[in-house]
């Protein structure tokens, strides 16, 4: 349920962050030996008063006499107002005597006389106040919209100037933090870029978020739902900030929103460079690429600071008006040759302002601009192409979009053949999450087109594979052209990375994803590594669900094989990327990969922020198989920090809304597991986990079966269980399984050397919370034992845990193997008579053993067993 909050209101104090180096500078300035005053400058709403009150503050602590007044607009033509309403920070009801204020002031340490909006001061206040500096040690902290608005008696001996600038991305992220709470990376800088990290428009944007529902909370961070233009008072904010851009300024924003992205020079020659650093030092556009054009090099270029700016910044622009601003683009980037401009803009441009076709169609064009990340501009192409093709590269620029019913309802309304018919599986299964029709449109379009090869069979095999990967029962590994089905143990990946170019755009994009999950999760997480690495699997550039679960994808494989700090790092990058794109599914499965990082490094209570914001951000309009990844280790991280009830309702959620033959059924079934292991329930998810490595080494799911056998081995360590996981392990090429293996061996053996040595080799490669298992499971005394205490000391130094509760260590669990396996069974509503069948002892072993449990437990009757062995596993935190 949304929640909402206060922003504390117009007149309520918002923190002043992200200051430092401008307080530093004022403060040393004012309260210097010869301070000689300064003046703060900057655009509406910057916070140049915030920071006049902080210095004013400041040099009132260090002894400084403080008159603070503020002019206005409407009293600037009236003598002498300006200094009238002068009031002492020691004295509130002292009031400024006028003309005689110079009379009033001490010769016996300096005066600083603050006034607020001095460019509207009146002339009779602006030459007392400049009179003061002959007769006394007076400091004028003045903020002004502009210099050059001041009167001429404050400029004849100028003051410095302090330019206050926006906030920065950073800045802003922090101060929703700090006003809201948790807020997520996208809304953040969707909130940052639509203000133009100016405070005063970010507090009314909140208020209207809060206010229309716009801005709501869920899981406990706070998210923008929608597009932020469909809010008509967010329109009508924007549009106001926007008029006050005028002549060259407004000018220069038109031309950069007719572009979508402009060489700055072609901008320069068409407006001149003070406008284009007017717009561009307002936060308006945002310029990117090298400053000065060198061999090889990409063009500097301008691009609207957020496409809300675009949209409002050509409304009311005349169809002349637009053509003609298209000719002078047309002409300029003639004039400044076409370098930095992309053919798929030129021919837009050419189009628009009705010149004669020149080079390539609108079709070539729109492809390209599909590879090039601007489905927008593909878009506006494609309506210029016809037939099918035409609806082809539409369906491809909404997909990339990420508007998926827009998308049904174009592909849903034609005749499609092989190649529309992929698109239109592809978009129901990972857009609309409709897996039952993406297969069934599949089927009719291979009876429809037989049995003939081709590009278009290509296509289908690829859409087939995106439904079938994610299926019980054998999953068809022929993920590229031409190729028939084949084990995903055969050396080398399915070849679909690698001959992707016949193809369709966005069929590639989820070529190169499948590929990727296929060598990831079907035992060869470190070719996949590789594959990314030497560029034989590459991102998607189009179609942000598949880019983003490629880069996650890409994550983990890392984080499979072994290189937990390079996964950690890139995972960062791949999130800021994601941020700065602004498309929620991509910022959630990034984001979730950054959490999974957190999790197997052993740090839970560190992951808990970035999977808390994946899930906030999926929703019904979240892909399939993303929303179940975030939903399992979300749940399973929650499970982690001793809220098993939370993690049972998510994962009960999750499991409801995923078809029965659906294989990510098994992904939840291995999530309830930890989720049981870590409430306590060792013996019952110890037995759910042999079962469930069995059913994933039958499906040929390398990966998740070593995963599966391994927690069960960690819960149960037996002998069978140990050489189940070498054996799953030596079928895949990942060094991390070999020391899974290896662990799962010194467990069964209870060889403390050994637990010792994997220790060690789980601590080197980052994955601290199995280090610290290893260690825990040492037992006795001797050099072994104190080894294994040191390793133990170390480890809780470095991790903040906490520690499962098979774990040992510092919530050691008080009852025997068989005592909490009797008490499970009987927890679950077992009688005592069925608990002695079901582990052939007899029904007075049962009793007995109950007995001393409840003993251990502090409890008397049956009813109170689940709550008990939850509590008596709480794991602890280490401060």
């Amino acid at each position: 349920m949304a929640e909402r909050t206060d922003t504390g209101g117009a007149g309520s104090d918002w923190p002043v962050l992200g200051r430092d180096t401008e307080a530093g500078y004022g403060e040393r300035t004012l309260t210097g030996p010869d301070g000689p005053g300064l003046i703060v400058t900057g655009e509406p709403g910057v916070g140049k008063t915030r920071l006049a009150d902080l210095l004013l503050d400041r040099c009132a602590d260090r002894g400084l006499l403080v008159l603070r007044g503020a002019a206005a607009d409407a009293t600037r033509h009236i003598p002498g107002v300006g200094v009238a309403g002068l009031r002492r920070h020691d004295a509130p009801d002292w009031l400024s005597p006028g003309g005689r204020l110079r009379d009033e002031l001490p010769h016996d340490r300096p005066v600083v006389v603050g006034i607020d909006d001095a460019d509207h001061l009146d002339d009779a206040s602006a030459a007392i106040l400049a009179g003061l500096r002959a007769v006394a040690d007076v400091r004028l902290l003045l903020t002004a919209g502009r210099v050059t608005g001041l009167p001429a008696a404050l400029t004849d001996r100028p003051l410095p100037r302090l330019e206050l600038p926006s906030l920065g991305r950073a800045v802003t992220s922090e101060l929703l933090d700090r006003v809201l709470g948790p807020v997520d990376g996208r809304t953040a800088d969707l909130l940052w870029r639509a203000t133009r990290g100016n405070p005063r428009l970010l507090r009314r944007m909140l208020d209207i978020g809060l206010e229309t529902g716009g801005l709501t909370r869920s899981h406990g961070v706070w998210s923008w739902r929608g597009r932020l233009g469909d809010e008509p008072r967010v329109r009508d904010l924007a549009s106001t900030d926007l008029g006050t851009f005028d002549g060259p300024d407004l000018t220069a924003l038109r031309y950069v929103a007719l572009a979508g992205r402009l060489p700055e020079r072609i901008l320069v020659d068409l407006v001149g460079a003070d406008a284009v650093a007017a717009v561009a030092g307002r936060g308006a556009v945002v310029p990117s690429g090298a400053v000065a054009v060198e061999p090889g090099a990409r063009p500097r270029t301008v691009t609207m600071a957020h496409p809300l700016y675009r949209q409002l910044a050509l409304a009311g622009l005349g169809q002349l008006r637009r053509r003609q601003m298209y000719r002078d683009l047309v002409r300029a980037a003639g004039r400044a040759g076409t370098r930095g401009v992309d053919i798929a803009s030129a021919v837009w441009w050419r189009l628009e302002a009705d010149l004669p076709r020149s080079g390539i169609g609108p079709g070539i064009a729109a492809v390209r601009a599909l590879a090039a990340g601007d489905p927008v501009l593909a878009e506006d192409l494609a309506h210029h192409v016809p037939g099918p093709r035409g609806v082809g590269l539409r369906a491809q620029a909404l997909m990339a979009q990420g508007r998926a019913t827009e998308t049904e309802r174009l592909l849903g309304a034609v005749d499609r053949d092989a190649e529309l018919a992929a698109l239109r599986s592809l978009n129901l299964f990972w857009g609309l999450s409709r897996p039952a029709d993406a297969h069934a449109e599949v089927l009719r379009a291979r009876v429809a087109a037989g049995t003939a090869a081709g590009p278009a069979g290509d296509d289908l095999e690829i859409a087939e594979l995106a439904v079938s990967l994610f299926t019980r029962g054998a999953t068809r590994a022929a993920a590229g052209p031409g190729d028939r089905p084949r084990p995903a143990s055969d050396a080398g990946p399915a070849p679909a990375a690698g001959r992707s170019s016949a193809l369709n755009p966005l069929v590639a994009d989820a070529a190169t994803t499948m590929n990727a999950y296929l060598l990831t999760f079907r035992g060869q997480p470190a070719l996949a590594a590789d594959r990314f690495a030497d560029g034989g699997l590459a991102l998607p550039a189009r179609w942000p669900a598949m880019r983003g679960s490629a880069a996650a994808c890409h994550v983990q494989a890392l984080v499979l094989a072994g290189r937990l700090a390079e996964a950690t790092r890139l995972a960062d990058r791949y999130y800021a990327e994601a941020v700065r794109r602004g498309q929620p599914v991509e910022v959630a499965v990034v984001g979730h990969a950054r959490g999974l990082c957190a999790m197997w490094a052993g740090r839970p209570t560190d992951a808990l922020p970035a999977l808390r914001e994946a899930r906030a951000l999926v929703d019904e309009h979240t892909p399939f198989p993303v929303r179940v990844f975030v939903s399992c280790e979300y749940a399973v991280c929650v499970a982690t920090l001793g809220r098993p009830d939370e993690a049972y309702r998510e994962l009960d959620r999750g499991l409801a809304g995923i078809p029965d033959d659906l294989g990510l059924r098994d992904r939840v079934e291995f999530s309830q597991i930890r989720a049981l292991a870590h409430s306590g329930r060792l013996a019952y998810a110890a037995d759910l986990a042999d079962r469930l490595a069995d059913r994933y080494l039958d499906a040929a799911r390398l990966t998740t079966a070593v995963e599966c056998a391994y927690f069960q081995v960690r819960l149960r360590p037996s002998t069978r269980g140990a050489a189940r996981l070498r054996a799953a392990a030596r079928q895949c090429d990942s060094p991390l399984f070999d020391l899974f293996a290896d662990h799962a061996e010194a467990l069964a053996a209870a060889d403390a050397p050994a637990l010792c040595e994997v220790a060690d080799g789980f601590a080197g490669r980052g994955y601290l919370g199995l280090a610290y298992e290893a260690a825990a499971a040492v037992t006795g005394g001797g050099r072994a034992g104190r080894d294994a205490e040191r390793r133990l000391a170390d480890l809780a130094r470095r991790s903040a845990g906490p520690y499962p509760p098979w774990a040992g260590g510092p919530a050691a669990d008080p009852l025997t193997p068989r005592e909490r396996e009797v008490c499970e069974l009987a927890a679950s509503g077992l009688t005592n008579a069925a608990i002695a069948q079901a582990l052939n002892i007899s029904v007075r072993t049962v009793t007995n053993l109950l007995e001393r449990a409840y003993h251990k437990l502090g409890i008397h009757r049956r009813r109170q067993l689940p709550a008990a062995l939850s509590r008596s596993l709480i794991p602890v935190i280490r401060e």
